[in-house]
């Protein structure tokens, strides 16, 4: 029985599939599986899968019909031998210590998830998601929650953390047939959890591509808003002030990552763009008069004041100033 299994849902990703791969198998800590979940693919990438395991024992590569992300998640965690959980996109790549740091931060501080951050990689640039540091943290359940929907220490992605299994089979499952499937499920991971282990650095590297389902505009960006008012809804039945407070600003938070990103020629996209923008505004005083609530949101809730259109040229001008500095 292997400590980790390392979950890699493969779907037409054949000219990135081999350095991922490669850099699991790189890692320091070596008591691993690697379970490569061959999603229906069209472009060679389950043939390209089963190449690279044919070397490596460590490597199981399974082949089931298209089902989307999620589906491959969830088909990756039932087939998982490991005592721990980590899930890794095919287009990423990691680190050579990723495995090696989140075991040891889970283990040793006996938590049920250990982080890392990530860097964003552009081209040949890569930039972390914040500014990294050797500190660890130790959050119990609550504190990791406020921190993750206030996008402090803890981000929503699936990827950069390492879970004890059984909180994998608890239930809680990636939505199938939902893009943006993070929204709803992270949190519902760290909800569940005992104690967390936050490290800051920033091992696993998240590459931004074209073809990637979260950079395409289309009807799926309103899975975003689905989930999350799905998420809004349910940390608010957990009956905690603070947690509520918190929740709020998520679910805005996601709103206007939305609102930002819809097809401004689609008619149907204005007219639900309204009913987002409308609920914001519902939500927007009481995130404005949270201390927590990032900069960067206030001046968005602002910018949403004189319109759609407003607030897109300036949230793009925003962007710009950032890349300029």
């Amino acid at each position: 029985m292997p400590e980790i299994s390392v979950v890699v849902p493969i779907y037409n990703v054949c000219s990135y599939l081999q350095k991922c791969v490669e850099s699991v198998l790189a890692q320091s800590f070596d008591d691993f599986e690697l379970l490569l979940i061959d999603d229906g693919s069209t472009d060679g990438s389950g043939e390209l899968a089963d190449t690279l395991a044919i070397d490596d024992a460590r490597v199981k590569v399974f082949h089931k019909t298209n089902g989307g992300l999620s589906d491959a998640r969830n088909y990756g965690v039932k087939h998982a031998a490991g005592k721990y959980v980590t899930f890794i996109d095919s287009d990423d790549w990691i680190e050579g210590s990723y495995l090696e740091y989140l075991y040891s931060l889970l283990v040793e501080n006996d938590a049920d998830i250990s982080t890392c951050y990530f860097n964003k990689c552009i081209g040949d640039k890569r930039y972390p998601w914040q500014c990294p540091n050797d500190e660890v943290l130790v959050m119990d359940s609550k504190e990791a929650l406020l921190s993750l929907l206030y996008h402090e220490r803890i981000n929503v992605s699936a990827h950069g953390k390492l879970y004890r299994v059984e909180l994998t089979r608890s239930g809680i499952e990636y939505p199938v047939g939902k893009h943006y499937e993070d929204v709803d499920t992270t949190w519902r991971f760290i909800a569940e959890a005992t104690k967390l282990a936050v490290g800051q650095q920033p091992l696993y590297n998240y590459v931004m591509r074209q073809g990637s389902i979260v950079h395409q505009v289309s009807d799926s960006i309103f899975d975003r808003s689905d989930l999350a008012l799905d998420a809004y809804e349910g940390l608010v039945a957990l009956g905690d002030a603070d947690i509520s407070m918190a929740a709020e600003r998520y679910l805005v938070f996601h709103y206007l990552s939305v609102l930002r990103s819809i097809d401004l020629n689609s008619p149907d996209h204005l007219a639900r763009a309204k009913k987002l923008s409308d609920t914001v505004k519902e939500h927007s005083l009481s995130v404005l008069s949270d201390s927590r609530t990032p900069r960067r949101d206030r001046v968005a809730l602002y910018a949403l004041r004189f319109g759609l259109h407003f607030y897109r040229f300036a949230w793009n001008a925003y962007c710009k100033l950032r890349e300029d500095r």
